[in-house]
């Protein structure tokens, strides 16, 4: 586990699952094998799997410990928890063991703040007790983009109970909601003297990234805005998962772009292996200069 400092702040990922998943074909309708061929030769073995092409995807959280607040950025997938996802199905991994090693005991945690609400970034948000889900980091303001809450709020009405997100909303949301702890919040919303937020629509209608900076420093938190490194050097190539594919597009060029002019170090969600790393200007696209250990 890598600790990262940020001025006065820290920031350590804590990974719940990685392994390959799909094939790039199938990921991104916008798939082109000459293209992605031409950036194999670094992505193997850490980003694709070799021999398959499979793509390697981590599934992970940010602890974000500031001079004043710890904060867990988005929360992975849970235990216990019904999934049509084999692999993801009734999980019982060792994540709290592993924040608790991180010095993140559940009570410490201040903040637990989500990119967006898709079942693979609130599954932590709960944990089953007594047949109950209740809010696993009991102390904790969750912060859900009002926007964000509202469509899957809208799509559980009209699709019924259980059926939205995998049944992330009921077992992994709603609780949260239900039990006081959900703060519904706007992207000027400033939780922490050094983190800001702001909206990147596309791959779902709320999702935004969450930025730290401190002196004169900064790194990006970007969910699913992105999912894989190609998508640095082919930001218009969304995944299937994404809500408006051309909306996600912008958003994506768009963040890279203030990636770039800030020099933040860039942290997204499902990026294995050197899971970060700094965004260059490449031609009319980007590169990636990966913030090794």
């Amino acid at each position: 586990m890598t600790v990262r400092k940020l001025g006065g702040a820290t920031i350590e990922k804590v990974e719940e699952l990685c392994g390959p998943g799909f094939k790039p074909g199938r990921m991104f309708p916008r798939f082109d094998q000459e293209a992605f061929d031409a950036q194999k030769g670094w992505m193997v073995p850490e980003h694709v799997q070799e021999g398959s092409d499979r793509l390697i995807g981590s599934v992970h959280t940010w602890i974000v410990k500031t001079p004043r607040h710890t904060i867990l950025i988005d929360t992975c997938l849970g235990n216990h928890k019904q999934r049509h996802n084999a692999g993801w199905n009734n999980l019982d991994t060792p994540f709290l063991e592993r924040l608790k090693a991180c010095g993140c005991a559940p009570e410490s945690v201040d903040f637990v703040m989500c990119t967006h609400l898709h079942v693979d970034h609130v599954g932590w948000n709960t944990k089953l007790e007594n047949g109950r889900w209740v809010p696993t980091f009991p102390n904790a303001k969750y912060l859900f983009a009002k926007r964000e809450y509202a469509h899957w709020e809208s799509e559980r009405k009209a699709q019924g109970e259980g059926k939205v997100n995998d049944g992330s909303f009921d077992d992994s949301v709603l609780p949260i909601v239900e039990a006081g702890r959900a703060v519904m919040i706007e992207s000027d919303h400033q939780p922490d003297p050094l983190l800001t937020i702001r909206d990147y629509p596309g791959h779902t209608p709320g999702s935004v990234a969450i930025n730290l900076k401190d002196q004169g420093k900064q790194a990006c938190f970007s969910g699913d805005i992105m999912h894989h490194p190609i998508q640095v050097y082919q930001p218009d190539w969304s995944s299937q998962f994404c809500w408006d594919q051309a909306m996600s597009a912008v958003s994506r060029r768009k963040l890279l772009e203030d990636c770039v002019e800030s020099n933040a170090l860039l942290c997204p969600a499902h990026f294995p292996g050197a899971n970060a790393g700094y965004v260059k200007p490449e031609g009319n696209s980007f590169k990636i200069e990966w913030d090794r250990p």
